[in-house]
C-alpha cells in the first residue's frame, strides 16, 4: 500500500506544477499533513519505499516556515533526476547547502555528500537560464573552480559578465578569484581582449605578458597591445610566433597615436581649427548691451587660452598661437605659463613634431613663458612612452631649480608625462625635491599631487581624462 500510495503522491504533485517557479498546489494541501508523513517515514520499513517517501517529504519540507529539512530529506532521498520537481526545489535545496556548509567543516563525508548534490544541481541551473544562480552557491560554498566544468560556449558569456558583475561587491581575495576564474573562461573560448581586461585588473603582469604570447591571432594581438597602451602598460616584446616585436612594441608605447588620431579626424572631417568663439557662441548674444557685465580682458585672453588648448587638442593646429605672431603679448604673469602650457594641448601626443613647435620658447628671456614651454612638453608626451624619454631630459634639470614657476612647470609635467607608468627613476626624482631645500607650500602641493598619481591602478577613468582633469586643476590653481 506504501509504494502505491506515494506514487499517486508524487505522480499528483509534479503533474500539478503550473510553472518551474511556482509550489505545486498539492502541497499547499498537503502543509498541515506534514508532521504526519513524518511519521509515516519512520514506519516504512522498505528501502526503497523510504526512500521514495524522503523525496516527497523533502518537497513538502519547502511549505514548513523555519526549517532546513529539503536538504536533509533528500540525501536520505533516492537517486532520481533531482529536476524533476522544479526550480523552486532546486532553489530551496541551493539555499541550505549554502546555508549549512560551513556547519561541516570538520565533515569531510557530509561535504563530500553536499558536493555529490551540488554537481547534479549546477547542471540543471545552466540547462534553464540560471547561471547567476549557480554561480551564487558555488561561490558560497567556495567551489567556483568547478564552474569551468559545466559552461559552454552558449554560456560562458553570461557566467563571466555575472563574475565581473560581482567585482566590486565581494571581498579580498574572493574578488581575485572572480577575476581569474573570468579570465580563464574567456581564455578558453578565445575571448583573449575580454581575457585581458581582468588580467589588467588583477594587475598581474606575468599572465598579461602570457595573454599576449599565446594568442594564436596576429590581429587580436595587435588589438591587445593597443589596449594596454591605453593603460600605460608596456614592456619589450620578445618575438612570438613569428610576429614583429618592435610592432607590438610600438603600439603598447602609443607611437602611432596621433597618427591614428588624426587619421580618424580626417575620416570625420573634423581637422578645420577651432576658435574660442566657436564655443561661446557670441553671435548669439545681445550686441546692444554695451561692456556691462563683460570681464576684464587679461581674464577672457586667459580663458580664450584654455578654450582654445582644449577644443584643439590632438590636432596640432589652430587659428591663435599658430597664426598670429604676437598672441603673447595678451597676457601677463602667470597667464603667460599658462597661455604657453596650452600648445602642449594642441600638439598632444605628436611628440616629434610638437616638441620642435614648442622649443623655441624654452629659449625665452621670460621666465613665466619658459615655465610654460616645460609644462607643455609634458603634456605633449602624456600617454606616451619614447626610448630617448625626452620629458625626462627636458624637466629634469629644473625639478630642484629655484625658482618657483620653473619647479612648478617641470614638476606638474613630469607628473602628467609619466602618469600611470610607475617609473620608480621618476619617482625618486620628485621625492628627492621634496626633501631638498625648502619650497614653498604652492610647490610642495603640487608635488605630492602629482607624485601620488604614478601607479596605474589609480587611474581608472584613462590617461586622457587625467590629462585634462589634472591640466584643468593646474589652471585653476594659478588662477587663485
Amino acid at each position: 500500500m506504501y509504494r502505491a500510495a506515494l506514487e499517486t503522491l508524487r505522480q499528483k504533485i509534479r503533474e500539478s506544477t503550473s510553472s518551474m517557479t511556482s509550489v505545486p498546489k498539492p502541497l499547499k494541501f498537503m502543509r498541515p499533513h506534514y508532521n504526519d508523513m513524518l511519521a509515516i517515514y519512520e514506519k516504512i520499513r522498505d528501502a526503497q519505499n523510504k526512500a521514495l517517501c524522503a523525496d516527497i517529504v523533502s518537497v513538502l519540507a519547502m511549505t514548513s516556515i523555519d526549517t532546513k529539512e529539503v536538504l536533509k530529506y533528500r540525501l536520505l532521498g533516492s537517486n532520481q533526476d533531482i529536476g524533476m520537481w522544479g526550480h523552486e526545489y532546486i532553489r530551496h535545496l541551493s539555499s541550505e547547502i549554502a546555508s549549512e556548509w560551513e556547519s561541516t567543516e570538520t565533515n569531510a563525508e557530509l561535504r563530500q555528500r553536499y558536493l555529490q548534490l551540488t554537481n547534479e544541481i549546477i547542471p540543471f541551473l545552466m540547462r534553464h537560464n540560471a547561471e547567476a544562480d549557480a554561480c551564487d552557491l558555488l561561490m558560497e560554498i567556495e567551489q567556483l573552480d568547478l564552474i569551468e566544468t559545466f559552461v559552454d560556449k552558449d554560456t560562458f558569456p553570461r557566467v563571466c559578465l555575472y563574475l565581473t558583475s560581482c567585482v566590486p561587491y565581494v571581498p579580498e581575495p574572493d574578488d581575485t578569484k572572480l577575476l581569474r576564474t573570468s579570465c580563464k573562461l574567456y581564455r578558453n573560448y578565445d575571448q583573449y581582449p575580454l581575457a585581458l581586461r581582468c588580467a589588467i585588473q588583477l594587475n598581474d603582469m606575468d599572465l598579461i605578458r602570457d595573454l599576449i604570447n599565446t594568442c594564436p591571432s596576429s590581429l587580436v594581438k595587435k588589438q591587445l597591445a593597443f589596449m594596454l597602451g591605453r593603460q600605460q602598460i608596456i614592456w619589450n616584446v620578445a618575438e612570438v610566433n613569428g610576429e614583429d616585436p618592435d610592432e607590438l612594441t610600438n603600439i603598447m608605447s602609443n607611437s602611432h597615436l596621433t597618427s591614428n588620431f588624426l587619421a580618424l579626424a580626417r575620416e570625420l572631417d573634423i581637422m578645420e581649427a577651432k576658435l574660442p568663439e566657436d564655443i561661446y557662441k557670441t553671435y548669439l548674444e545681445n550686441t546692444n548691451r554695451g561692456n556691462y557685465g563683460q570681464p576684464d580682458s587679461s581674464k577672457q585672453n586667459l580663458a580664450s587660452a584654455f578654450v582654445n588648448g582644449f577644443v584643439n587638442a590632438g590636432f596640432g593646429q589652430d587659428k591663435i598661437v599658430s597664426q598670429d605672431t604676437k598672441w603673447l603679448t595678451k597676457y601677463k604673469d602667470n597667464g603667460l605659463l599658462s597661455a604657453t602650457a596650452s600648445l602642449g594641448l594642441i600638439v598632444l601626443w605628436d611628440v616629434d613634431g610638437g616638441l620642435s613647435l614648442i622649443d623655441k620658447y624654452l629659449y625665452s628671456s621670460d621666465d613665466n613663458v619658459k615655465a610654460g614651454a616645460l609644462l607643455a612638453c609634458g603634456i605633449v608626451n602624456c600617454g606616451v612612452q619614447n626610448d630617448c624619454d625626452p620629458a625626462l631630459a627636458l624637466l629634469g634639470d629644473y625639478v630642484s631649480h629655484k625658482d618657483a614657476p620653473f619647479r612648478v612647470g617641470s614638476i606638474v609635467g613630469l607628473g602628467l608625462a609619466y602618469a600611470g607608468t610607475n617609473r620608480d627613476d621618476v619617482i625618486e626624482l620628485i621625492s628627492n625635491a621634496l626633501r631638498e631645500g625648502n619650497p614653498t607650500m604652492e610647490v610642495r602641493e603640487k608635488q605630492n599631487i602629482f607624485a601620488m598619481n604614478f601607479e596605474r591602478k589609480n587611474l581608472n577613468f584613462g590617461l586622457d581624462y587625467f590629462t585634462c582633469l589634472s591640466f584643468n586643476w593646474y589652471y585653476c590653481c594659478w588662477l587663485v
